[in-house]
């Protein structure tokens, strides 16, 4: 895979991930992890699919709704960083720098996110 494809095919899955996230669709994120995907954030630290999904699940049952927008872009290989918004509930906006790791078939392996 040529560096421009893995650039733009990398952006397009971070893109679909912040969708698929904020639709709260929990079957496609299934479809994007790998099997020891971790993630980590100011209160959460989950590692395998399960304990990233049952994570997820948990922020989306405290919330009515949650949106993701993505600010910039940056990547280094297989390594994406995101500055995003995220709006909860229509109301509270927060920002947030995200790490995202993937493997040679690009499915994530780790997402760490920290507050700005």
């Amino acid at each position: 895979m040529n560096s421009e494809i893995n650039l733009k095919s990398v952006k397009g899955i971070v893109k679909e991930y912040f969708s698929y996230f904020s639709s709260k669709n929990l079957n496609r994120l299934d479809e994007m992890f790998s099997e020891g995907v971790i993630l980590r954030d100011w209160d959460i630290f989950a590692q395998g699919k399960e304990a990233v999904l049952a994570a997820n699940n948990n922020i989306f049952e405290s919330v009515e709704s949650i949106s993701v927008c993505l600010k910039e872009f940056y990547q280094d290989k297989k390594t994406a960083i995101c500055l995003i918004e995220i709006e909860i509930d229509k109301q509270d906006l927060i920002k947030v720098v995200d790490v995202i790791k993937f493997n040679e078939d690009l499915k994530i392996i780790e997402v760490s996110a920290y507050k700005q």
